[in-house]
Order: C-alpha cells, then sequence, then structure tokens
C-alpha cells in the first residue's frame, strides 16, 4: 500500500509539473522600451523563466502580442539569436519583431525537435536570420522579410499561403531558387515555382515570394444556358485550407447587368426549374443565401459576380456555421435573367470544395 501511495503521489506531482510547464509561457509587454532581451518588458508570472538573454535558451512558449511597443532584437556581439528551448512555440501576433544588426533567431543549438513559430493577424517578422530548427507558419495577413544575404534560412522550414508576404532583400531570385526552395511549403505542400508560387525579382531589393491563386473546387450538375446563350460556370479560387480562410467564389458567363447572389449547402441536390426558374438548383438540405451587406453583386458588363467568403461564418438557414477540415461545401450561383422577354431567374452549375 504504501509502495502504491507513494507512486501515485509521484504521478500526480509530475502530471501537475507537466501541465503547468504546458500552459506556462512568457508574455511581451514592451513596458520599459523595445529592448527584447530586457526582463522588465516581459511578463515572467506564469513562468519559470527569470532571465531572457541570449546565452540561455528561454525553456517556455513565448508570446509577442500587440498592437503595442515593437520587439527590437539589438546588434549583439557576433552573430547571436534570440533563442527557444528545443519543443517551444512562439507567437509574434499584430506586431513588429525585428532586429538591428546581424542577429535573428532560432531554436537551441542541437534540439531534436526545433520550435514552431507562428506569425499571425498582421504581425511583421523581420530578422537576420533564423536557425536550429525553426518552423515559421505564416498566415495570410503577416509578413516576413530576412536581411541576410548569406544563409537566413539556415537549417529551418517556412509555410506560406495566400496573401503571405516573404521577401529575401539581399538575395535575387536564383540564390532564392538554390538555396530555400526546397525549404518552403504553400499550406502544407512542397512549393513549385509556376504552380503554387511566383518569384519575383525586385532588383537591388532582392526577391519576392508571392503564393499563386489556385483553382479551387469540382465542378458538378448541368446547367441551363441564360438569355446570354451560354451557361452560367462556377469557380473558385483560394486554398481549400480552413485556416488560411481564402476562398473567392466566381460566377461567369452570367447575362450582363443582371444581380445575383450564392447560396451554398454541404448537400448536392438536383431541381428543374424550381419556382418557375429557367435554371436548375443544384443543392439541398438547408441552404444558406449570401444575401448580407455587399454580398448581393451585379454581373457588369462581363457577366462576372465574384465575392469573396468567410469560412468561419457561412450562411445557413438558422444563422452562421464555421467550416471545418473534411467538409464539403457546395456553392452555386443564382441569378436574374429573362426568357421570351419575360422576367425569370437562372442558376450556374455547383461547385464542390473539400475543405482541408
Amino acid at each position: 500500500m504504501k509502495i502504491r501511495f507513494s507512486t501515485s503521489i509521484a504521478l500526480a506531482s509530475l502530471t501537475a509539473a507537466l501541465t503547468a510547464s504546458a500552459s506556462a509561457q512568457i508574455v511581451w509587454t514592451g513596458a520599459v522600451g523595445a529592448g527584447i532581451f530586457r526582463e522588465a518588458n516581459w511578463d515572467l508570472t506564469a513562468s519559470t523563466v527569470t532571465v531572457i538573454d541570449y546565452t540561455i535558451p528561454i525553456l517556455d512558449n513565448v508570446i509577442l502580442m500587440g498592437p503595442g511597443q515593437e520587439a527590437l532584437i539589438p546588434d549583439l556581439p557576433g552573430q547571436e539569436a534570440f533563442t527557444v528551448a528545443d519543443g517551444f512555440t512562439i507567437r509574434i501576433d499584430n506586431l513588429r519583431v525585428f532586429a538591428s544588426g546581424n542577429d535573428g533567431l532560432g531554436g537551441e543549438t542541437g534540439g531534436a525537435n526545433g520550435i514552431t513559430v507562428n506569425i499571425v493577424n498582421g504581425a511583421s517578422f523581420e530578422p537576420y536570420f533564423i536557425r536550429n530548427r525553426t518552423f515559421l507558419d505564416v498566415d495570410s495577413t503577416s509578413q516576413v522579410i530576412f536581411r541576410d544575404p548569406a544563409n537566413p534560412v539556415n537549417g529551418s522550414t517556412i509555410n506560406i499561403t495566400l496573401g503571405s508576404t516573404l521577401q529575401f532583400l539581399l538575395e535575387t531570385p536564383n540564390d532564392f531558387r538554390n538555396e530555400h526552395l526546397s525549404k518552403l511549403t504553400v499550406d502544407g505542400a512542397s512549393a513549385v515555382e509556376g504552380v503554387n508560387i511566383r518569384i519575383d525579382n525586385l532588383g537591388t531589393q532582392g526577391s519576392s515570394i508571392v503564393v499563386l491563386p489556385t483553382p479551387v473546387g469540382t465542378n458538378y450538375c448541368m446547367p441551363n444556358a441564360n438569355s446570354s446563350g451560354v451557361a452560367a460556370t462556377m469557380s473558385a479560387s483560394g486554398s481549400p485550407v480552413v485556416n488560411a480562410n481564402s476562398v473567392t467564389l466566381e460566377c461567369s458567363s452570367a447575362p450582363n447587368l443582371v444581380f445575383g447572389f450564392f447560396i451554398t449547402s454541404q448537400t448536392a441536390g438536383f431541381a428543374m426549374n424550381p419556382g418557375g426558374s429557367a435554371g436548375n438548383l443544384c443543392l439541398s438540405g438547408a441552404v444558406g443565401r449570401f444575401v448580407g451587406p455587399g454580398q448581393i453583386q451585379n454581373s457588369g458588363l462581363d457577366g462576372t459576380i465574384t465575392l469573396p467568403i468567410d469560412l468561419t461564418n457561412l450562411p445557413q438557414p438558422n444563422g452562421g456555421a464555421a467550416a471545418n477540415p473534411g467538409e464539403t461545401w457546395r456553392f452555386q450561383c443564382w441569378f436574374r435573367d429573362s426568357s421570351g422577354g419575360i422576367p425569370t431567374s437562372n442558376f450556374s452549375d455547383g461547385l464542390a470544395i473539400l475543405l482541408q
């Protein structure tokens, strides 16, 4: 009984310690300035960390959140880094973090797992370099700018998405291709020039990596021709990754100068000429309408209706719904039309998007 009692106490203590470690973090305040190595600029109350120094890896998660005082990696002796211990994470959220000299950020030397740095919500991360298995994940609103002409992505990797900004100020496009292309992914897939990225030459300003919009979704369901003489067709661009939240719907070949809007459901269907329409409804089940402010569009002189959509708030009969990875959402365009001079409506074909 004593052995069991002692073991249970030890396990409980270990569990409590691990739980505390997992939830602990240091939080940037910028209370006394921009210096990232000044302890007074950090809230350390939830952490066991007491010293912020480039010679000592930080044994905790790190939060640099704005808006507020920018965080500066100062010009250090030699070439050093803001270093976080193996397995921890850094979140740079709506804040500028930059280096004034030739210093950077990274994991500890010899770490088996490396560190993850999430750049989100309009953040700007401007180091000289990253090193030692640092994984940068840059969201669609944020930017990363490197200034090292030699090896700014040293033993590390980067993931970007549509809308991310990634620049190498002192490296040519060929430098990037030769040194860093293999270290870059787009929404988790290998970066391929001309397929999911474009490499722009900025001249004396180096190079910039741009994520290309890619076709998203699969067309289905037979549409009827409208008064333009052809059938309207759905397409989408952006990314099927839910966290990227970057999908733009497009309906082309609609009649010119007519109003229309998109509809959506997770369920496919087929109904000929519903309610006297000249087209076919390709959805069933719970069908939502994009009819909020600014969502009802005019097709203009080219017969095209476009709409960026919010995957966290897709319209449904009982309110907005957030899409989840693994779900298939279906979209269609419903627009005004005429048949033999009589006002009616029509539909595009359907578009099914399997979200990731």
